[in-house]
């Protein structure tokens, strides 16, 4: 099993913090929103992003999202290329279903769970702040069995997202899984697969989805190409800059042809070129919390969506109904909500995660017979 990063984990951690932040906003203070359901048409998303610039860069931020995408490709890539062993990623190959599956069908389910005893009230907050990103959720029937459905197949494979907002990028990450493993198997032992590498990403513009897979997986090779180079820390927080510059560009200004997905995939090779460059960067990514919360990452992930549309959603009226001004009501729903999610995640992370990634452990031993 390959070494933990320390600043990895810190990076994820932030990244997992920062998405839950970005969903926070768009629940209860979408200014400056254009995204999906936003209900801002096409010719006014201009002046409506720069209305609120620059916490409009808040409320479409995805980007710490494709920063993950980004690093499914760079964790397994930096082993293969330090050590030239393959046997990692077979193993995370066969694993990788069995790896993600339990966490999405637990979200499901608690989700179906909520939803079938009427403790969801995105409906309402979006009536009250008249935020058509809130009315989006949970419209059609959901079920236990749908649930099952739903985390088995439909999330991972389809991108179903009917039980759980989140989950629409499972099918992204299986298949952007598998693709930086193919990569990695058979080209990346090619003496020119940088060549292969800048095939890749002009076909990536067709798939922009995926830009920031072989982000990762290029972002690891020159990592490791570089390795013997002293660190520079301007150079480091210089890429690291360019990073966020680029990952958060008012999608209003890219020129056309060129998606904001394209911008997120190239933002975050950036990003972690920087934070390799960089002790300071690393350093300050590997503070406890931030390692901790790294961790927590993916029960985060899944477990603040339905708190937020349900226990979150319901403090945040009930607050309103009682004449608290809309700014304090915000801020005590978020300030409160901070440790329901993370207990939330500390009890995911133990009771579903933990025992997943035993079982998938497990499973890998039985079929391969290692």
């Amino acid at each position: 099993m390959a070494k933990r990063i320390i600043y990895i984990d810190g990076l994820k951690g932030l990244c997992g913090i920062w998405v839950c932040l970005f969903h926070y906003l768009l629940a209860f203070a979408s200014f400056g929103y254009i995204g999906w359901e936003s209900g801002v048409a096409d010719a006014d998303k201009a002046a409506y992003y720069f209305r609120y610039f620059p916490y409009s860069i808040l409320t479409n931020g995805s980007f710490p999202l494709y920063i993950f995408f980004a690093l499914i490709g760079f964790i397994p890539a930096l082993h293969f290329f330090q050590t030239g062993s393959a046997d990692g990623i077979r193993r995370q190959a066969v694993m990788r279903y069995f790896r993600l599956m339990p966490p999405v069908l637990a979200c499901a389910l608690i989700a179906s769970v909520v939803y079938l005893t009427s403790g969801f009230f995105s409906q309402e907050v979006g009536a009250l702040l008249d935020n058509n990103w809130d009315r989006a959720f949970y419209v059609v029937p959901l079920s236990l069995t749908g649930a099952f459905a739903n985390g088995i197949f439909y999330a991972l494979w389809n991108g179903n997202c009917d039980y759980c907002s989140v989950l629409w990028c499972m099918n992204v990450i299986i298949f952007g899984s598998y693709l930086s493993y193919g990569i990695l198997l058979f080209f990346g032992s090619f003496q020119r697969r940088f060549w292969l590498y800048g095939g890749l990403f002009l076909l990536s513009f067709a798939v922009p989805m995926y830009t920031a897979f072989l982000g990762g997986i290029v972002a690891a090779d020159l990592v490791v190409i570089h390795s013997g180079r002293p660190a520079a820390e301007s150079r480091g927080w210089l890429l690291l800059s360019a990073g966020m510059v680029v990952g958060n560009f008012p999608e209003v200004w890219l020129p056309s042809g060129i998606t904001v997905f394209s911008a997120y995939g190239i933002g975050a090779f950036l990003l972690l070129l920087g934070c390799s460059e960089s002790r300071s960067i690393q350093s300050w990514l590997e503070k406890r919390w931030l390692v901790r919360a790294g961790v927590l990452s993916f029960a985060l992930i899944l477990v603040h969506f339905t708190i937020l549309m349900s226990l979150s959603a319901w403090m945040f009226l009930k607050l309103c109904a009682i004449g608290i001004s809309y700014g304090w009501a915000l801020t005590a729903t978020v300030v409160l909500s901070v440790p329901v999610v993370w207990l939330a995640a500390l009890v995911f992370e133990s009771l579903i995660e933990r025992p997943t990634e035993r079982f998938s452990h497990w499973l890998f031993r039985k079929i391969t017979g290692e």
